[in-house]
């Protein structure tokens, strides 16, 4: 049997939700990095402002079961993104040393040395679980091929520098399963990294994301 199958019985039969009320979707919520301990995710559009293009948060009237969930980071050479500079911003599973070179920029793997505290109305439902969970480095990296200065008509046996992308093996690499768990648009949510101590991730003219995405089923206009 499919999976998706398989795990929307098992949410119906144990959430009391009808299987057809469940669709495949996702949350996602970026927070910009200063100097910090503290690193929260605010999931639910009523309580941000001004969303980013790119998160995808929880409507008040809906409901959404978690299935899997991870937390990563983006970097942009801006202190004002763009729309597109955000669509087109590379989401790391690991502080990548090629790309996170500014001088506090080099601490964005402090993230993956928290803890992730996941609280709903007021209680802990994941008090501490490690980051280290989320962080991949891909088997292919950033950078690990060498450039020639000749093309295939003319070979050169000089080096100009390097070239290539990293690799990401499947959909879910980085996350981690998570039992169904409902949250809605109108709970107390308060969901957050712990680093336990301060840190400096901000430099000029760049901007250095944590972003949580979570999948799993959402449910539409469930608490009208």
């Amino acid at each position: 049997m499919n999976s998706i199958v398989s795990e929307k019985q098992f949410i119906s039969s144990r959430l009391g939700i009808p299987y057809e009320n469940l669709s495949q979707s996702y949350l996602r919520a970026s927070t910009a990095l200063g100097t910090q301990s503290l690193i929260p995710f605010q999931v639910q559009k009523n309580a941000v402002t001004s969303p980013l293009g790119t998160e995808n948060l929880l409507e008040l009237n809906d409901q959404f079961v978690i299935s899997h969930f991870t937390v990563g980071l983006q970097q942009i050479a801006s202190d004002t993104p763009s729309a597109t500079q955000l669509l087109t911003a590379e989401f790391f599973t690991y502080a990548d040393p090629t790309k996170f070179t500014g001088t506090n920029a080099v601490n964005a793997g402090a993230i993956y040395g928290g803890f992730l505290n996941f609280t709903i109305n007021r209680r802990e439902f994941l008090p501490s679980f490690p980051c280290r969970a989320f962080y991949r480095v891909p088997t292919v990296q950033s950078n690990a091929f060498l450039r020639t200065g000749g093309t295939v008509a003319t070979p050169a046996s000089t080096f100009t520098g390097a070239t290539g992308v990293n690799g990401y093996d499947n959909g879910l690499y980085g996350f981690f399963p998570s039992e169904p768990t409902l949250i809605d648009g109108r709970m107390t949510l308060n969901i957050g990294i712990n680093l336990e101590a301060a840190v400096a991730f901000d430099d000029s003219s760049n901007t250095i994301y944590a972003v949580l995405e979570l999948r799993g089923y959402l449910v539409v206009n469930s608490k009208n």
